[in-house]
C-alpha cells in the first residue's frame, strides 16, 4: 500500500501543472454564484476522465502494442504520436516552463528575456537530472516533492477562508450553461490526454515495485483513484480561492490571495506552489515522452531523445506564454473527443462480455471527423466562423461538443455489430497488430 500511495501522490503531481492551478481559481471568479455547478462539469473532464484514463490504461492486453490502436492502427498511431508531441516537446513542456516563469519569477524580475532564458535553462536542467534516474523518479516526485506541494496548497486554501467573498456574477458561457462551460474548461487541464501518457510511467514504476499482471492493473487503477481524489479536493479549494479573490487571470487571483493571507511573503509562497506544480508535471511528461520516442525509434538512445526534447522545448519556451497558449484551444478540441471515446469504450469493454471492435472504431472515427471543424472554429480565425453555424445544428453544438451525440449513436451501431456480426477471434487477432 505504501508503494501504491507514493505512486498515487506522484501521479497527482504529474497531473497537477500550471493549468490545474489557475483554471479552477479563475472558474471561481468567472462563474460567480454558479461556480459550484460549473465545478461539477470541470470535475467530470478534469478528474473523472483522467482517473478513467488510468483505469482504461490498466486494461491494456498482453501483446497489444499501443492502447490507442483499438480505434484502428492508423488512427491509433496518429493519435498517440500527436498526444506525445502535444504533451511533450512541442507544446506542454515549453508551456509549463513559460507559465512557471510568468507566475513565480516575472513578478520579481519583470518581463526580462535574459531572466526567462536563465530560468528555463535551470528548470530543464533540474528536470533532466530527475528523468535521467527513472528508477528514482516516482520516489522523488511522490515521496518528496508532492507532500511539499500539498502542504503549500492547503496553507493557501485554508487561509482563503479568512477572507470575505467578492460576490462575483457569472459571465460569458457560465451565465448560460454553467455545467457545460465547466466541462469544456476541464479540457484545458489536458489531464485525460495526459493519462494516456503517464500510464506507461506508472505501470513501469509499479512493476519495479513488484506489481505484475493483474496486480499491476489493480495497483495502476488504485493510484489513479488516489490522484483523482487529491485533484478533486484541491480543485474545490481553489474554487473557494477564486470566490474570495479577483483578477484578470488565475495567476493574478492566486497571487493576490497569497499576498492577502501571507503578507509580503505571499509571493514567495505562490512562487513555490507554481514552480513545484510545473516542475513535477514537466518531469513526468519528459520521462514519458522520451520513453515513447525511444520505443518508437530504439536505435536512438534514451539520453539522446531526452537531449532532443530539451533542445526543442528550450527555444519554444522562450517564445513567450501568449504565443504558446494560442495553440491550446484548437489542440484540445482536436484530441479530446477521440481520447474520451477511447477511454469510455475501454472501460465498457472491460465489463461487458462482448469483445469490442467496431464499438471502438465507429464512434472514434465519428468524433475525429467532427472535431476537425470544431478545432478550426476554436482558432478564432474569421475564415472559419461560418462553420460554427453548421456545427450548431448538431445537438450540443452551441456548447462546442457536437461530437457527443453522433459518437454515441455510432457506438451503439458498433456494439450491435460486435455482438452479432464480428467473431471474437477477429478481435483478438486485430489487437495483436
Amino acid at each position: 500500500m505504501k508503494g501504491i500511495l507514493v505512486t498515487g501522490f506522484a501521479l497527482f503531481a504529474m497531473f497537477f501543472g500550471a493549468g490545474n492551478l489557475i483554471l479552477p481559481a479563475m472558474l471561481g471568479v468567472n462563474a460567480g454564484g454558479s461556480a459550484w455547478v460549473a465545478i461539477l462539469g470541470f470535475l467530470a473532464t478534469g478528474v473523472l476522465l483522467p482517473v478513467a484514463g488510468m483505469v482504461a490504461m490498466a486494461t491494456q492486453r498482453k501483446g497489444e502494442k499501443l492502447f490507442a490502436n483499438r480505434i484502428g492502427s492508423g488512427l491509433g498511431w496518429t493519435l498517440t504520436l500527436l498526444i506525445f508531441l502535444s504533451t511533450g516537446m512541442l507544446y506542454a513542456i515549453p508551456r509549463i516552463a513559460a507559465v512557471s516563469f510568468e507566475m513565480a519569477v516575472a513578478p520579481l524580475t519583470g518581463p526580462s528575456s535574459t531572466a526567462l532564458i536563465t530560468y528555463t535553462i535551470i528548470f530543464f536542467a533540474a528536470a533532466a537530472a530527475v528523468v535521467l534516474r527513472p528508477s528514482r523518479l516516482i520516489e522523488v516526485v511522490g515521496g518528496w516533492l508532492t507532500p511539499v506541494l500539498l502542504v503549500l496548497l492547503v496553507m493557501l486554501i485554508v487561509g482563503s477562508f479568512t477572507l470575505d467573498p467578492q460576490g462575483h456574477t457569472a459571465t460569458g458561457a457560465y451565465a448560460g450553461n454553467a455545467f457545460a462551460a465547466g466541462v469544456v474548461e476541464g479540457y484545458f487541464t489536458m489531464d485525460a490526454i495526459a493519462a494516456l501518457v503517464f500510464g506507461t510511467v506508472i505501470t513501469m514504476s509499479l512493476a519495479q515495485r513488484g506489481f505484475h499482471g493483474k496486480q499491476n492493473m489493480k495497483a495502476t487503477a488504485m493510484a489513479g483513484v488516489i490522484a483523482g481524489l487529491l485533484l478533486a479536493l484541491v480543485y474545490l479549494g481553489l474554487v473557494q480561492v477564486g470566490q474570495v479573490g479577483s483578477g484578470s487571470n488565475g495567476a493574478a487571483v492566486i497571487a493576490g490571495i497569497a499576498t492577502a493571507v501571507f503578507g509580503r511573503g505571499g509571493q514567495v509562497v505562490f512562487g513555490l506552489i507554481a514552480v513545484l506544480a510545473c516542475f513535477t508535471t514537466s518531469v513526468g511528461l519528459l520521462s514519458a515522452s522520451t520513453d515513447y520516442f525511444n520505443k518508437l525509434v530504439p536505435s536512438v538512445d534514451r539520453r539522446l531523445w531526452l537531449a532532443i526534447h530539451l533542445i526543442v522545448a528550450l527555444p519554444l519556451s522562450n517564445l513567450g506564454l501568449e504565443r504558446i497558449l494560442q495553440v491550446v484551444a484548437p489542440l484540445n478540441q482536436l484530441l479530446y473527443p477521440v481520447t474520451i471515446v477511447l477511454i469510455l469504450a475501454a472501460l465498457l469493454d472491460a465489463v461487458v462480455p462482448t469483445r469490442f471492435f467496431w464499438a471502438y472504431r465507429l464512434p472514434a472515427w465519428t468524433a475525429a471527423v467532427i472535431s476537425v471543424p470544431v478545432a478550426l472554429v476554436s482558432t478564432g480565425a474569421a475564415v472559419f466562423a461560418p462553420v460554427n453555424n453548421y456545427l450548431s445544428m448538431l445537438p450540443l453544438g452551441a456548447e462546442m461538443m457536437p461530437w457527443v451525440v453522433p459518437s454515441l449513436v455510432m457506438f451503439v451501431v458498433g456494439y450491435l455489430a460486435d455482438a452479432f456480426v464480428v467473431k471474437a477471434d477477429t478481435v483478438v487477432a486485430e489487437y495483436a497488430y
